[in-house]
């Protein structure tokens, strides 16, 4: 790889796990006023109509022959995931779910192994049994920070990470060939539209006009799909063309700090045993990045 492209690499990396790192926090303050679907389904609407008019302009050029590889990278890369973290995110901390959605790369590698028959090194089974360890530690830490029963919450955000590691792998084998703006537009639009109807279906707009703080918490959600969705995902299709799936869901190796940290200013708690399975989480990272 050309130097010029590993700075432009390294930055794609840095800024995507700023803005990512603080999705999770937004989630919270949506889920403040909405249902854990309504701010999944408000998170890909508000992305979705953000692209909308590249989207429009896109299809004639790249839709054609695309449209099941889009769906595909729409549902595992937005909707899905989407649902999954706001829905977990009604028990767990922000930043605990944060440090979780560390386990993408782990699963970028499994996928790919398991399913688009990458080169697989012994070395890796190493790093995959010790992130999960540290996932699975985690799963018994409670909102004080202290040793808790079982939280199955944990195993949504671990979805949500398999899906994310699913798509990196996906979009690398069947989409590198589309610009990333567009790539990201289209995909949007094909589960954006159905999510726009679905949440109309509901009792949104009656929350909106009743309930304290609804306008606030949508401002949050429209900045989690502009900016923290569409944008983002533009510069992560772009870092995912021009490096390995593995090495651009690394992203996540900055992520669970930046969300650790606002969650502690936010008020939640941040002991040593979140530090201790983070730590073992990106050690799982590290190993398995160089393994590959």
């Amino acid at each position: 790889m050309p130097a010029s492209t590993k700075r432009l690499a390294l930055f794609l990396l840095m800024v995507s796990a700023l803005i990512w790192g603080s999705s999770f926090i937004l989630i919270k303050r949506g889920l403040e006023v909405f249902s854990a679907t309504q701010v999944g389904l408000l998170r890909i609407a508000f992305a979705m109509l953000a692209m909308l008019p590249l989207a429009l302009h896109s299809f004639k050029r790249y839709y054609k022959g695309r449209l099941w590889r889009l769906l595909v990278a729409g549902l595992s890369g937005n909707l899905l995931p989407a649902l999954l973290f706001a829905a977990a995110q009604t028990h767990l901390d922000s930043g605990l779910t944060g440090v979780l959605n560390a386990l993408t790369p782990l699963f970028a590698m499994l996928v790919g192994v398991l399913l688009f028959r990458f080169r697989f090194i012994p070395r890796q089974l190493l790093g995959l049994i010790i992130g999960l360890s540290g996932a699975t530690m985690l799963s018994f830490i409670g909102k004080s920070g202290s040793w808790e029963s079982f939280n199955i919450y944990t195993l949504l955000v671990a979805a949500a990470s398999f899906l994310y590691g699913f798509n990196v792998n996906w979009i690398k084998r069947f989409l590198t060939d589309m610009p990333s703006a567009n790539l990201t537009a289209l995909s949007l639009f094909l589960v954006g539209v159905p999510a726009i109807i679905i949440l109309l279906g509901g009792d949104f707009f009656w929350r909106v006009q009743t309930t304290p703080g609804a306008w606030k918490a949508l401002g949050y959600l429209a900045i989690l799909g502009v900016i923290n969705t569409a944008f983002a995902l533009i510069l992560f299709f772009k870092l995912l063309q021009i490096a390995s799936p593995v090495t651009a869901s690394s992203v996540t190796y900055i992520i669970p700090a930046i969300a650790l940290l606002i969650g502690f200013w936010d008020g939640e708690a941040l002991g040593w045993l979140h530090l201790l399975g983070m730590g073992l989480i990106l050690t799982g990272v590290i190993i398995i990045n160089r393994a590959e």
